[in-house]
């Protein structure tokens, strides 16, 4: 078949509108072929008229003539000899290390290496949402899932800490590694998903023979060096996990489109079923996936019946997801992102550069990223040019919509259904955004013009990781420090807001035994956790004149207030500077540590016995 692009040139082989070329049905996809011109290949050619005759009593060379007969096929454009199996046992790294200087593998290596030490190398003191992570996970398993019905979260993420915990301990490093070996682990999965890519880029005519090797490496790159991943590879959260399985969910949709067999759609159930136990965002996802096969199996006769057997095995997942379903009825009704404002649309194009870090080396990759997107989405080699297709092409038509579709969603909800818009939550749509970058890339023409662009995204990619990996996010061992130094037994810490509390009260901890009491601002649930449900209202309910009083009756004459505070919190208005107001009042204040510009910045006020 030929089709005709919007560029008038010719493209021989499937394009995007003849099916879901990205799925390619079930039969399972050749993979793409290498050219070989050594004279030994073409005498296995021109053999196997007398090969394909041979009996079962000839000798094994004969035979063995027949089997590279039959493999290897003429490309009538050219005269050499194509050989599938030369594809299938020469590595993509070795494809590329023939094709390009030694220095490139070498570079490879040291770039990905660079990417997994930083995911380990973050000095900051825990924040807000992993103190409150390990707090849960540290509960015995029933408490654990009571917690977070308060909490909010599905529970697959704070079941694979707890079990971590118990074997590496709590401390810093050994609760942020997992988040490590998890971001690791996306790296193979990522290559993985890069050659699938690549091979149904050329398998639908949009693509070079080498397009595996080199949309694997540029995808295994991109992984390595991307600061959300470094970020979230250092952080004792379940967004690296959200990535890992999103890769999987990915391949195993794939393969089970390919062939139908029950271990394939077993595989993909359970991938389904770990995402929505990771992320409820991840649900996004999952509706985007699901509609596009239902769409397939509308338009596509020919696909049907693998279509939708795929669509039931991920259906299937709902009876896994059956037994949360009553903490996740009352999380829907009763906790949320109360914290959250409003985002505009640009959020959207916002959430690209967040992906790829702070300040000039963020810009850089930004447009690495958009402008690698936009080809892989559009574009496929022709000669020492790109023919431009406008509509798009496979499979970047679907790795676009898989991107984008779950964040235009994410935005609607924000925008109706008051659920927050984060960056951090953005990990469901970066495998696709990535894959769909890494395509482009691969597409440019010459290999030193493919090597250049990866070298500036590896580059910037790491600059901007090792800069978020080691930025302090906290302020909480600083005020924690300074508590430990003034507090005398029996004085009182009081946080407002609550929101302060783990990642101070955690960090007080660590010290060592520390006799204060602690009392936090709305929340009976202690410094250790932030109880979400109805968090809204049971903010607006208090005050702090009233909490004022209840501080300094709680620390008596003889005993001093040590007060950790930030204002600008959503639902809180002025309430703890009311609340500081009120006990400077009754006390002498002084400011311990001034508020920084972090991202959880807080200050601590100190105040005297009475007068």
């Amino acid at each position: 078949m030929v089709n005709v692009d919007a560029s008038g040139s010719p493209t021989v082989g499937q394009d995007t509108g003849s099916g879901p070329a990205v799925l390619s049905g079930p039969r399972r996809p050749q993979a793409p072929v290498d050219v070989t011109a050594t004279a030994v290949v073409a005498t296995a050619a021109n053999s196997a008229t007398a090969a394909n005759s041979a009996t079962a009593a000839n000798s094994a060379t004969a035979a063995n003539s027949a089997t590279a007969a039959n493999s290897a096929t003429a490309d009538v454009t050219t005269g050499t000899v194509i050989t599938p199996g030369t594809a299938r046992t020469t590595t993509a790294v070795a494809r590329i290390a023939a094709a390009s200087p030694q220095l490139l593998v070498v570079a490879v290596i040291l770039a990905v290496a660079a990417g997994a030490l930083m995911r380990f190398a973050t000095p900051s003191h825990l924040w807000l949402d992993e103190s409150l992570t390990v707090a849960i996970a540290s509960r015995p398993v029933p408490q654990l899932l009571d917690a977070l019905r308060h909490d909010g979260s599905p529970p697959l993420y704070y079941l694979l800490l707890h079990a971590w915990i118990a074997v590496f301990g709590d401390g810093d490093v050994a609760v942020r590694a997992l988040s490590g070996v998890l971001s690791l682990a996306t790296l193979p999965a990522a290559w993985l998903a890069g050659r699938r890519v690549g091979r149904t880029a050329f398998q639908a005519g949009n693509g070079g023979r080498d397009a595996d090797a080199w949309v694997g490496l540029a995808t295994l790159l991109m992984f390595a060096c991307s600061p959300y991943a470094i970020r979230y590879g250092s952080e004792t959260r379940m967004y690296s996990l959200v990535v890992l399985l999103v890769l999987v969910f990915g391949l195993a949709t794939v393969r089970a489109l390919e062939r139908s067999e029950p271990a394939r759609l077993a595989m993909l159930t359970l991938a389904t079923a770990a995402l929505v136990y990771t992320h409820y965002w991840t649900f996004l996802l999952i509706f985007t996936v699901a509609a596009f096969m239902l769409l397939q199996a509308r338009r596509r006769p020919q696909y049907r019946q693998v279509t939708l057997r795929a669509f039931a095995a991920m259906a299937a997942s709902a009876v896994l997801f059956a037994p949360w379903m009553p903490s996740f009825l009352f999380q829907m009704l009763h906790t949320g992102t109360p914290w959250a404002p409003k985002v505009q649309a640009q959020v959207l194009l916002d959430t690209v550069f967040d992906w790829a870090g702070p300040t000039s080396t963020g810009a850089l990759l930004g447009i690495v990223l958009l402008g690698g997107a936009l080809i892989g989405l559009t574009a496929r080699p022709d000669g020492r040019e790109l023919a431009v297709k406008v509509s798009g092409r496979v499979p970047g038509r679907y790795l676009a919509a898989i991107w984008l579709v779950p964040l235009v969603l994410a935005y609607c909800v924000n925008m109706f259904g008051g659920s927050a818009y984060a960056e951090r939550y953005t990990g469901i749509a970066l495998p696709a955004c990535l894959l769909l970058a890494s395509l482009g890339i691969a597409q440019l023409p010459g290999r030193r013009v493919r090597a250049g662009v990866l070298i500036v995204a590896s580059l910037s990619g790491l600059l901007g990781g090792w800069q978020l990996a080691r930025t302090e996010r906290t302020q909480a061992g600083e005020i924690a420090g300074r508590i430990v130094a003034l507090a005398r037994p029996g004085d009182v810490v009081a946080y407002c807001p609550d929101q302060l509390g783990p990642a101070v009260h955690r960090a007080i901890e660590r010290h060592g035994e520390v006799t204060v009491r602690e009392i936090v601002y709305a929340d009976s649930s202690g410094p250790a956790l932030v109880d979400w449900v109805d968090y809204a209202d049971r903010m607006k309910r208090a005050n702090g004149t009233s909490f004022a009083a209840e501080v300094n009756e709680l620390a008596g004459p003889g005993h001093a207030v040590l007060l950790v505070r930030a204002d600008g919190y959503r639902f809180l208005e002025g309430a703890c500077a009311v609340l500081s107001d009120q006990l400077a009042t009754l006390r002498d204040r002084t400011v311990q540590v001034e508020r920084r510009n972090l991202y959880e910045g807080a200050s601590l006020e100190r105040f005297s016995t009475l007068r």
